[in-house]
């Protein structure tokens, strides 16, 4: 008897995992990277990796996602520079509203900052709902308070407005408009975020279009004080504790290669006389083997009588599975 009900048991087990919706993917890449200073002590040779891992998993209407990522960011020596969760949340709907509850990442859709990702602490919440065809959604975080979203689309241009502040007891109020449309075949979008204390505002602009098979964006960003990565979703590249950044970045494919050649002035005060200039070349190749390689050339003319110029080369093999 004993052993039929031991069977009995294992099988439910059985029964319950092959009803489950569970899944496995990543993405990983390496890169080397050289940089040639003008000033000796600041050349550098390094390898570095970043190995993510998810693990989703759904009953029904309720999904759970949980990312954790591998990385050596600076080339030391040390075996695992950064291991963390990066994310680790569930979504479900009540009723007409959809509900997401975790940790998670503070995306970043224009050149404003970089994605953040929530410390393992941070509990968040979000829930929205569509009424009459405007979103309305809710944001709240343990150590950066709430904020609401109203967004949606007025004659194919897409508008959001976020109204938020920066925690109990703070005065840094702020709200964040994004508007985004096409015009006659040239993609637009703007953002601005204006907050209560003195000299923080953001705004950016990107335009793109596509001209005899060349994809050509105009980006720019300032904010009016320093300290800020602006990293453009990767259209014009990353530049850290800037405020000021515009440039031009044309791409096109040739040969099965997608090559891409930005040209970008930045300034660490949007109201200096001097700037750094940046040429960048990317040349990615997708490989047979499924893997992506990517190589990645960049001129830096730094501002007047300064001795930072530099080259940089950094070879990338990236995949996902």
């Amino acid at each position: 008897m004993k052993k039929q009900l031991l069977i009995a048991a294992v099988a439910a087990t059985m029964a319950s995992v092959s009803m489950a919706d569970i899944s496995i993917t990543g993405d990983a890449k390496v890169n080397y990277t050289n940089v040639d200073s003008q000033t000796d002590a600041n050349d550098t040779n390094a390898f570095k990796n970043d190995i993510n891992l998810t693990l989703a998993g759904s009953n029904g209407g309720t999904n759970v996602l949980v990312r954790a990522s591998v990385e050596q960011s600076d080339g030391s020596t040390t075996e695992v520079d950064n291991f963390q969760v990066e994310d680790a949340y569930v979504t479900t709907s009540i009723g007409d509203v959809n509900v997401k509850f975790g940790q998670y990442n503070n995306t970043s859709d224009s050149m404003l900052s970089n994605a953040t990702n929530a410390t393992i602490d941070a509990g968040r919440f979000t829930a929205d709902t569509t009424i009459g065809g405007v979103k309305l959604t809710y944001v709240d975080q343990n150590d950066s308070a709430e904020a609401v979203i109203i967004s949606g689309e007025v004659s194919g241009v897409a508008i959001s407005h976020k109204m938020g502040n920066a925690g109990a007891g703070s005065a840094n109020d702020y709200t964040d408009t994004k508007i985004s449309g096409s015009v006659a075949g040239i993609d637009i979008a703007y953002r601005t975020k204006q907050y209560d204390t003195a000299d923080t505002d953001m705004a950016s602009l990107e335009v793109t279009g596509e001209f005899n098979g060349v994809t050509l964006t105009y980006a720019q960003a300032e904010r009016d004080a320093s300290g800020t990565d602006f990293a453009v979703d990767g259209v014009l590249g990353e530049y850290a504790a800037l405020n000021n950044i515009k440039g031009v970045k044309a791409s096109t494919s040739l040969a099965g290669n997608t090559v891409a050649v930005t040209v970008a002035s930045t300034e660490a005060d949007k109201n200096a006389a001097t700037s750094n200039d940046y040429t960048k070349f990317v040349v990615t190749r997708p490989l047979a083997a499924g893997a992506t390689f990517e190589a990645t050339y960049t001129d830096l003319d730094a501002a007047a009588g300064s001795t930072s110029d530099s080259k940089t080369l950094d070879l990338e093999l990236a995949v996902k599975f």
